[in-house]
């Protein structure tokens, strides 16, 4: 279990615990902070190879600085690594690390998402492990027009044989297999959709949704602006992390579906911007032992 809450800095918290730290757990953040791109790119067994260390003390290096496992751990190095002034300092986090984290919530806000778009005939979908789970959801749902940025989320829609699938057009983003680019945007600007359900990488009450990739902030506030409603869904982790590229002000959004819980002052503070919290069942966010 994680010995302390993550920090909100990571880079600047292994700089500052990394002399205290036994031999191999300071060989492992040197590694993360003088060669980040490849301690995120790298399989825990290619990191423990060049380090001659084992994965279970690489995953005691994640713990004690408050995460779980080496991917949530990385995806905060990601976020840690784009702020800070280093030349190139972004590497998109990888989408196996998005799909391990939180996995059982991002599955349960995907179920109690689906009965929101009832009635709707038209959708656009962003890209992301809960936007792929949310896809995979609706294997029952009336037949839908869905316009994605994802191509794992168009196949999944593709594969319940009932949904015409659109994508966005652009670039495709190896690391995370999404579209982006300005063409989209284009696009976006002559269509209108029922709802957007999108994910973010940041939620702020006050600053609002932001995200990783100025280019993918972009062509999301396109989507937002292309939709009669905006769903967003998103985990705990994804709240109150230091912005980067910003989406849109929270106003924006209709309906925020999450596994906060109950009583968590964040609720307040969203429903003062006009969105509607809707909760899942905390039963049913647990991680299988």
């Amino acid at each position: 279990m994680p010995d302390t809450p993550a920090p909100d800095d990571l880079m600047a918290a292994i700089a500052h615990q990394r002399g205290g730290l036994s031999p191999k757990l300071r060989a492992i953040a040197g590694f993360a902070l003088d060669e980040p791109e490849r301690f995120i790119r790298n399989t825990s067994r290619e990191i423990c190879g060049v380090l001659g260390t084992s994965e279970p003390t690489l995953i005691r290096f994640c713990q004690i600085f408050g995460y779980s496992g080496l991917s949530d751990f990385r995806i905060d190095l990601a976020l840690a690594l784009a702020r800070s002034a280093r030349p190139g300092g972004f590497v998109e986090p990888l989408a196996g690390d998005r799909r391990r984290v939180n996995h059982a919530a991002k599955a349960a806000i995907a179920r109690a998402a689906v009965p929101l778009i009832a009635g709707d005939r038209s959708l656009l979908i962003d890209n992301g492990s809960t936007a792929e789970l949310f896809a995979m959801r609706l294997d029952e749902a009336p037949p839908l027009t869905v316009m994605t940025s994802g191509l794992m989320v168009a196949q999944h829609l593709l594969g319940h044989g009932r949904h015409s699938v659109m994508l966005t057009g652009g670039r495709i983003r190896p690391e995370s297999l999404a579209l982006t680019g300005r063409a989209a945007e284009q696009l976006l600007a002559t269509m209108r959709f029922d709802t957007l359900v999108m994910g973010a990488d940041s939620i702020d009450p006050a600053q609002g949704l932001s995200t990783f990739l100025e280019d993918e902030a972009h062509q999301t506030r396109a989507m937002v602006e292309a939709a009669n409603r905006v769903i967003v869904l998103a985990d705990r982790t994804k709240f109150l992390k230091s912005s980067l590229h910003w989406i849109c002000a929270l106003e924006k959004v209709a309906i925020l579906v999450t596994d906060l819980a109950p009583g968590d002052p964040l609720i307040p503070r969203m429903e003062e911007k006009g969105v509607q919290v809707v909760l899942v069942d905390p039963a049913a966010t647990k991680e299988p032992a």
